[in-house]
């Protein structure tokens, strides 16, 4: 508590901002603080706020959203309401009514608490609609539910979520998401070219097996919910600074560490791949592999921080 408090004066400033992500990245906060660490991480809060513009900043949030689910969930059942517009709201709908009743179900906040699945589908319907440039994309809900049960406020949840999604919406699409894999494939290639060549021969070098790895923030590989909390915190604490060239294409893609943890998974498993004789092998692997400690994790921050240092 006292490392938390100490990076800011008395009227709630940070003064410290690279110390915070320093402690994002290296210390385990408990849960209270966690949440207050994320608001700033994922730009819920303005860095540089003090106590008085938050509370001015939150009040502004909640009218913000209750505006906008008001919005769609009025429409819906508005008769003069434009016809297409109320057939794309269905559609976000029912797309998110199917995903949602399997999202994190085990989970106590869920458990205890059914009414959490509604805040979820809604949340998730009022970004969608909010934003029909990206619509609703599966894997969004595994993601928004990492923020609420974090987070544990509907309004600074949703908020967090969004800038999230904002930030990084080219890798919601095939084109961006293409990009990242083909970045790691290029990485993967200088690191352990023995290993890229196996990939390739099992007509695996696209890396596709490793999609919902980069969607989902290593969460489905993760032995437990509050480890994929720890590895979201972690790979978001990292500001991308540097690219790397992608051979043949004539482009260079913007280094991040979850493209480190890939390569860092995929070494810490190379016998075993190297052992594959079929592609089938490999994607039987990623449906059922779990991370078992942070090891992977600290490969790929070690790798990170080198490359940042003096490139491959």
């Amino acid at each position: 508590h006292e490392e938390w408090f100490n990076l800011f004066n008395t009227d709630g400033q940070m003064l410290h901002t690279d110390h915070f992500y320093f402690c994002l990245m290296n210390y385990e906060w408990p849960g209270e603080l966690l949440q207050e660490g994320w608001k700033y991480l994922f730009g819920v809060y303005d860095m540089h706020s003090n106590h008085a513009e938050r509370l001015l900043q939150e009040k502004k949030q909640r009218g913000e959203l209750e505006e906008l689910l008001n919005t769609w969930s009025t429409a819906i059942e508005d008769e003069t309401a434009d016809e297409k517009e109320v057939a794309r709201i269905k559609k976000l709908i029912y797309l998110i009514n199917k995903d949602v009743p399997r999202t994190d179900r085990n989970h106590e906040f869920y458990k205890c608490n059914p009414e959490n699945s509604d805040f979820l589908r809604d949340l998730l319907t009022t970004f969608c609609y909010a934003n029909p440039d990206i619509g609703y994309v599966q894997g969004m809900n595994e993601v928004l539910s990492l923020f609420l049960v974090t987070i544990e406020d509907k309004v600074a949840a949703y908020w967090a979520f969004s800038h999230y999604i904002l930030k990084n919406k080219l890798f919601f699409n095939s084109t961006g998401l293409m990009a990242k894999l083909n970045a790691i494939a290029e990485l993967l290639s200088r690191q352990d070219r023995e290993l890229y060549d196996k990939l390739r021969q099992l007509d695996c070098s696209n890396m596709l097996f490793c999609q919902r790895w980069i969607l989902l923030g290593f969460k489905r590989e993760s032995k437990s919910f509050e480890m994929a909390v720890k590895i979201f915190t972690m790979l978001n604490a990292v500001t991308p600074t540097h690219y790397v060239p992608i051979q043949d294409m004539g482009r260079c893609e913007l280094l991040s560490l979850d493209m480190f943890l890939a390569i860092a998974v995929l070494i810490s498993y190379r016998n075993e791949i190297l052992s594959y004789t079929d592609q089938t092998d490999i994607y039987q692997w990623t449906g059922s592999f779990k991370l078992a400690d942070m090891s992977a994790v600290c490969h790929a921050k070690q790798m990170y921080e080198i490359y940042a240092k003096d490139g491959l």
